[in-house]
């Protein structure tokens, strides 16, 4: 492994990862105890969350700890609760978590979850000041804060965590008598909302300065709800599912105590009785009645996936979760190297400021590569690089090889123009019609003729290829087209057969579960199939293609943060056509041949769409050197690939 201890830099460290070794392993950096990251002994704050208790089917008192770095779940047995339970609540600091109430009994039990250590006792000097179930529980670095019951009760009690004591706060009871709520905050306010088999919209705030609580309509939930789940960041809270079953998820913006539906953050599966915690990033919402269903939210993109590898060990409801780092609690995490005079850090640029079409065929298959250069916008036949076989297919690539489907799977190797055959990256399932995109590790080739839902991953360090099933498409279709940006993909349009579009669905992958997900908030403006598709890092174009009856120049864009789509006239290619194929940078969009007349004639012009602007013009300075459709494009600086890195070491004066 190279060298990179005291490196220094502003940006992400993901954007600037190694191609070939990679960064020194972040346990690697310190010596001695793992746990102990800082010289004066001060332990990283964990970012991690705990999952305990439940029921459906039995009682459990398992605890589950999901490591949010990874997506992933393991039981710790060690840290079970004292005893059986459900329908508890819980919440905690940055270094416990506090498992209060629940139902087997009811008991006022509160279990005290040590994060270092992974190990929960009983705290009967925290109990709860009356037994009770179906509560919900936040709070700050200090303090947390228990509040409601079934039957109905307002109650609220304050656990004081240096003392590990309980008592009631009346001044901060709920406004409404109910259980089965959900609550979350930041350091200076709680939030309790929804409860109740009426079922309540009403949402509490508790000043936790004054330990005084008051309705805020303004901040009532858009639909009334039991059972219910919350976690949150410093700025906004968010309270997902519940019953009547529902995957609705509300987000409670905090400096103006207003709440409002997002649809795009909505759970995987409707479901209630689930628990809900998160860092400051991402909030997770795991489990429900028989299912151990973990969904991710992605706080910045207010964006929701399934993440199976971070499912619960147990499927089971009514269970209640705590984190070191949700609720705005202060976070310790490593220094940040300083730079000395010493170290000097080199940039150096990733990629090609080239784009690649190959193959295609027009009426006749071809086996033609031609490569465009960006800075100069001219066209030259590469003879070298030609496919080793003439077909059509899907291609897509990272920084230093394009690939080429299907069989065999030709891999281009942008540094030399040349083309050899990878059958090691074969795709599982040989078919024409399917699409494809990627980012730097991984290309996805999703569907296909005869229309099929199979969705293929290439790793490319390996040159191999595995379907995926958990990112099949969702239904069976061929013509599409894809796109997209370093952690998503996008698959649109297609046709389920015998030419019917269905361009009602839009296909969402998320690179790092394996995840599809329909998106129908980016549907196509119009059906259609056969389009061709490139983007930048925060939009894709789907252009042409073709609807029964006739061909189209419609430029559909996709907004990537909000998962919608809308048409862009002025971005239209500048004629009607089908199979066009697409690759770009980071600025432009270059759109390839395609046929003028369905099934007959094809054309050799490039459509170049600006981004910033929206607009489409004929490319005057290159054509391709075969008139053709389905000729696959791809390109170094498509798909938001980086294209800024660091020398192997640092330059050491």
């Amino acid at each position: 492994m190279v060298n990179t201890r005291g490196v220094f830099t502003l940006r992400k460290i993901l954007e600037e990862k190694l191609p070939l070794d990679g960064w020194v392993p972040l346990e690697d950096v310190w010596n001695g105890d793992p746990a102990i990251r800082f010289s004066d002994g001060v332990q990283e704050t964990p970012n991690t969350g705990y999952f305990g208790g439940g029921r459906e089917p039995g009682e459990y008192s398992t605890m589950d700890k999901v490591t949010y770095s990874s997506d992933t779940t393991a039981a710790v047995p060690s840290a079970n609760l004292s005893a059986a339970r459900f329908r508890l609540a819980a919440t905690g600091n940055s270094t416990h978590g506090y498992f209060g109430g629940g139902l087997h009994g009811p008991v006022s039990t509160m279990d005290k979850v040590t994060y270092s250590s992974d190990t929960t006792a009983a705290v009967p000097g925290a109990n709860l000041t009356l037994a009770r179930y179906a509560l919900a529980a936040t709070g700050n670095s200090t303090s947390g804060y228990f509040a409601g019951n079934y039957p109905p009760s307002a109650a609220m009690d304050k656990v004081t965590y240096s003392s590990d004591t309980t008592a009631a706060v009346p001044g901060a009871s709920l406004s409404v008598a109910r259980g089965y709520l959900a609550a979350t905050g930041n350091s200076t306010h709680g939030y309790f909302g929804g409860g109740g088999n009426y079922p309540y919209k009403s949402m509490d705030k508790v000043t936790y300065a004054s330990d005084t609580t008051a309705a805020v309509p303004s901040a009532n939930l858009t639909e009334g709800r039991w059972g219910l789940a919350a976690t949150g960041n410093s700025t906004h809270g968010y309270f997902g599912g519940g019953n009547p079953i529902t995957s609705l998820m509300d987000k409670v913006t905090y400096s103006s105590d207003t709440t409002a539906a997002v649809p795009g953050a909505s759970l995987s599966v409707a479901r209630g009785y689930l628990a809900a915690t998160g860092n400051s990033t991402h909030g997770y919402f795991g489990g429900g009645p028989y299912t151990a269903q973990m969904d991710k939210v992605t706080y910045s993109s207010d964006t929701t996936a399934a993440v199976p590898s971070a499912n619960l060990t147990v499927g089971r409801g009514d269970l209640a979760a705590s984190s070191a780092r949700a609720n705005a609690l202060p976070v310790t995490e490593p220094p940040t190297p300083t730079p000395t005079s010493q170290t000097v850090i080199t940039t150096v640029p990733i990629g090609y400021d080239t784009g690649y079409f190959g193959g295609g065929g027009g009426p006749g298959a071809v086996s033609t590569m031609d490569k465009l250069t960006y800075s100069s916008e001219t066209l030259s036949y590469t003879s070298t690089a030609n496919l080793t076989t003439a077909r059509s297919g899907a291609a897509t690539g990272n920084t230093t090889h394009g690939y080429f489907s299907t069989h065999p799977m030709d891999k281009v190797s942008y540094s030399s123009d040349t083309t050899t055959a990878t059958p090691s990256a074969n795709l599982t399932v040989n078919r024409v019609s399917l699409s494809a995109t990627g980012n730097s590790t991984h290309g996805y080739f999703g569907g296909g003729y005869f229309p099929r839902s199979t969705m293929d991953k290439v790793t490319y360090s390996t040159d191999s290829s595995a379907a995926v099933p958990g990112a099949n498409l969702t239904a069976n279709k061929a013509g599409t087209s894809a796109t997209g940006n370093s952690t998503h993909g996008y698959f649109g349009g297609g046709y389920f057969g015998g030419g019917t579009p269905s361009g009602v669905l839009m296909d969402k992958v998320t690179y790092s579960s394996d995840t599809t997900a329909a998106v129908p908030g980016a549907n196509f403006s119009l059906a259609r199939y056969s389009t061709g598709a490139t983007g930048s890092s925060t939009h894709g174009y789907f252009g042409g293609g073709w609807t029964n009856p006739g061909l189209r120049s419609t430029m559909d864009k996709v907004t990537y943060s909000t998962d919608t789509a809308a048409a862009v006239p002025g971005a239209n290619l500048t004629a009607n056509r089908n199979n066009p194929k697409a690759t770009g940078n980071s600025e432009v969009g270059y759109f390839s041949g395609g046929e003028i007349v369905y099934a007959s004639t094809s054309v050799s012009t490039i459509d170049k769409v600006v981004y910033s602007t929206d607009t489409t013009s004929r490319l005057t300075t290159a054509d391709l050197s075969v008139a053709r459709a389905f000729a696959s494009g791809t390109s170094s600086r498509a798909n938001a690939l980086p294209t800024i890195g660091f020398t192997p070491a640092p330059v050491i004066v």
